[in-house]
């Protein structure tokens, strides 16, 4: 079968469960496997992002013949300015004949409009309102009850005339609360107008309030259904709507609401207003599994939904100075939710780079860990291992040295439970107070302050963290006043991690060897009783080939490693863990330590 696109071609391509991306054909890569299964592939380029991959053939679609579908895009990610119009600069640069080449034909635009129009080569369009034949639109109008039909005359029928061929259940409340036009206001008294307003709303059992949730405009012909941009969206670059499509939501009893609510239709126009946009905004947990694992870009611009998570957590900061040890892939997300929620924060870094843009956002520097105990009443310290901890509490003007009396200090590292205690105990001889913290969750959940905070040690400064706690996670635990607890949670935790990614790896890749579309089997995992957004995320990763750090390999390795000396301790087998293990200091040997977990799927494929 031959393919529908060559190299060189610009186009959209899309991924499973991401929007269509500016992209061009090129040559594939000999590093990059081709998938195995029959179905055409080609090989794109993506704009803005300069990454590259494997795309099938039926989600690959010609870049002028779709481009004003794809780029009024609802949401917009970084970079996708970027790439829109690094792919207009392609396109411009193109030989003109080939420009004009590419241009689709009227039939072509009009089949793109409207998919399900029989193809009438000789029907004259001029005459016909582009809505469909009359008989169509009949059969697409709602169907309204008699009483409610009987009340609109004379001037209503004119009005609702005018926009016949308009498919939306908002229609019978345009017409009780706009506005009338001149022309109505010349045939028949204002008054008079109202009056008949006021009778449909009595029948239909509408009360004044219930108007405020609507907006109110002036008489005019509804837009079509297929449009789903607010007025004057039109006028605007594509790249700067903020309004999003309306997504249904469910109800308790698992109904879709959207079915039961009889003045909601997701189908019609927007009408950008303090109310609508409050009602039509998407699913934050939708967001968040199409963001988590984007293919396209290497990190994402999460402000709008994190403050809108913080924002509803309603959290009252404590009048504590807090400081923040750690600004790696977990301690950015941390200390930008503190200073977003309130608190005032002093941060440290190895490398002092990493404080600059939180210095803009509100944060003070400190020279030295001891530096920030000492200006600070609470510190917390987040850093890769017990390497770093031990430095950066035992080193040269390191926390102990700014502990004295009544100084708090919180470990939220994940660290052997030899390191805690010798932390601990090391705070408190010089009369500080200890809290051990450790963190369930990884790059994203840390951004959008959703981390599980695993806590244990004194109850009394964990009363007093709880602010940042309710800043940083969705929910945190005190397991008791002994010092271990929460390092021992945190580490079976991460076994259990550990153990499913590496049975997800092998599964992948035996699914390969047996010639089986990856593809599909992913989607088997994604809609059976396995799916979760751990294994929905990370076989997404592996299908991809992209391994951004999300929660590093080299630090699963780490932990299997700390669970593993525990179950030693106690004379318990881990036999699964032990076997992980090894299939993560393989994929480390391949050089996939500073990668995400998910490439440990190299190792069981090598």
């Amino acid at each position: 079968m031959a393919a529908k696109f060559k190299v060189g071609d610009l186009v959209w391509a899309k991924m499973k469960g991401f929007q269509a991306w500016p992209g061009k054909i090129i040559e594939p890569k000999p590093e990059v496997k081709k998938p195995s299964n029959k179905k055409t592939h080609h090989f794109v380029f993506f704009f803005g992002s300069e990454n590259y991959a494997w795309i099938p053939e039926d989600s690959v679609y010609p870049y002028l013949q779709f481009r004003d579908k794809y780029t009024e895009a609802t949401r917009i990610p970084r970079g996708f300015k970027e790439a829109l119009e690094a792919i207009e600069d392609a396109w411009q640069a193109l030989p003109a004949s080939v420009r004009t080449a590419d241009l689709p034909s009227i039939d072509e635009e009009i089949a793109q409009i409207f998919p399900n129009r029989p193809s009438s080569p000789q029907k004259d369009y001029s005459r016909e309102p582009l809505f469909g034949s009359k008989k169509e639109r009949k059969s697409l109008e709602p169907k309204r009850k008699p009483k409610l039909q009987g009340t609109l005359s004379g001037s209503a029928k004119t009005s609702r005339s005018k926009s016949e061929g308009a498919v939306s259940n908002h229609k019978d409340i345009d017409d009780i609360y706009r506005l009338p036009d001149d022309s109505e206001l010349a045939e028949e008294p204002f008054e008079s107008v109202q009056k008949k307003q006021r009778e449909i709303m009595k029948k239909n059992k509408l009360t004044p309030s219930s108007r405020k949730s609507l907006p109110v405009k002036r008489a005019a012909p509804l837009a079509s259904s297929s449009d789903h941009t607010s007025p004057g969206a039109a006028h605007k670059k594509f790249f700067v709507s903020k309004v999003p499509s309306a997504a249904p939501t469910t109800s308790p009893d698992g109904e879709d609401s959207s079915a039961s609510a009889p003045f909601m239709d997701t189908s019609a126009p927007l009408y950008k207003d303090e109310a609508s946009e409050a009602r039509l905004s998407p699913d934050d947990s939708r967001i968040q599994a199409e963001e988590e694992d984007d293919p396209y870009l290497m990190h994402e611009d999460k402000e709008e939904s994190m403050m809108n998570k913080l924002t509803n957590k309603a959290v009252i900061p404590t009048p504590l100075r807090i400081g923040f040890l750690g600004l790696g892939i977990m301690g950015q997300g941390m200390v930008m939710n503190l200073l977003r929620s309130g608190h005032e924060v002093t941060i440290w870094n190895r490398t002092a780079a990493k404080t600059r843009e939180f210095s803009k956002a509100g944060a003070f520097r400190g020279n030295s860990p001891a530096d920030v105990v000492q200006s600070c009443d609470i510190t917390f310290t987040c850093v890769s291992d017990s390497v770093a901890v031990r430095d950066v509490v035992f080193g040269n003007q390191g926390v102990l040295q700014g502990i004295t009396k009544g100084k708090c200090y919180v470990e939220m590292s994940t660290v052997d439970e030899e390191t805690v205690q010798d932390v601990a105990d090391a705070v408190m001889a010089r009369g500080g107070t200890f809290l051990e913290a450790p963190v369930c969750g990884s790059r994203v959940p840390a951004l959008e302050g959703q981390l599980i905070i695993l806590t244990s040690g004194d109850r009394k400064l964990y009363d007093d963290c709880y602010s940042c706690f309710e800043a940083m996670g969705r929910k945190s635990f005190y397991l008791g006043n002994e010092v271990g607890t929460a390092t021992r949670m945190k580490l079976i935790h991460n076994m259990l991690l550990g153990t499913m990614m590496a049975s997800l790896a092998e599964g992948m890749a035996l699914a390969e060897k047996v010639g089986l579309d990856q593809e599909d089997f992913a989607e088997v995992l994604s809609l059976g009783s396995l799916s979760c957004p751990t294994i929905n995320h990370k076989a997404q990763a592996i299908l991809n080939q992209r391994h951004d750090p999300h929660f590093p390999l080299q630090h699963q390795q780490k932990d299997l490693r700390l669970v593993l000396s525990m179950g030693d301790s106690v004379e318990q087998p881990l036999f699964l863990a032990a076997a992980a293990n090894e299939l993560y200091k393989k994929a480390r040997r391949l050089g996939y330590g500073e990668g995400d977990i998910s490439a440990v799927y190299r190792a069981a494929c090598s």
